[in-house]
């Protein structure tokens, strides 16, 4: 039942889906938070393109500035509605209200390993911690064939500063202080953090 609470392994990778992504704590401080994060290219997690599972949904981040290091594979990515790919030893630095997300290039047939790097803001929210609960919940929903609560999804992201494109214009901003925050963790007692995703956990 191991893939229902993710806990660290002894190499301090999570796993998460079942294997399908593993991430690490690169490093952390006041000012940055970088993970290394590898997704697999067998597996229907992580393996099918843009529409995987574990891909991150189309979003914007309200202060931080977010860096893309490609260790091994191939990453592609939309920034803006422009498409692009990413090999190893390539990056891409995308600076805050740019819209963008991430995934394994299937055409690879190989996992990818990226270090992810964010910066700058007043809010620290976008951490280690953010990664294994937001990751953590919505693969524990997945597994169980659950569909994921919008309000606490909304809460992990109102908590993280971090938008969704799917709301017009900047009602994604709205829509995480009112659903994720008031209505979620507010009248519906969601958290942002919860002991079956920490290692502090039993």
């Amino acid at each position: 039942m191991s893939f229902l609470f993710p806990k660290a392994n002894p190499d301090g990778a999570w796993n998460f889906f079942d294997g399908a992504l593993k991430t690490w704590a690169v490093q952390s401080d006041e000012n940055s938070f970088t993970s290394r994060q590898i997704f697999k290219h067998s597996n229907p997690h992580t393996g099918m393109g843009r529409k995987s599972t574990a891909t991150p949904p189309y979003h914007w981040h309200i202060y931080q500035t977010e860096r893309f290091d490609v260790q091994s594979g191939v990453l592609c990515y939309d920034l803006d509605g422009k498409e692009g790919k990413l090999v190893a030893g390539e990056s891409v630095t995308i600076p805050p209200h740019h819209y963008h997300t991430f995934w394994l290039d299937t055409e690879s047939g190989v996992d990818l390993d990226v270090h992810i790097t964010v910066s700058g803001g007043p809010n620290a929210g976008f951490d280690d911690t953010f990664i294994h609960n937001f990751y953590g919940y919505l693969s524990s929903c997945v597994m169980q064939n659950r569909t994921p609560s919008p309000f606490q999804m909304l809460a992990f992201l109102d908590h993280a500063d971090v938008v969704l494109v799917d709301f017009p214009l900047w009602t994604g901003r709205l829509a995480n202080i009112v659903l994720g925050r008031w209505v979620g963790r507010g009248l519906g007692s969601y958290q942002v953090e919860y002991k079956e995703f920490s290692e502090k956990s039993d």
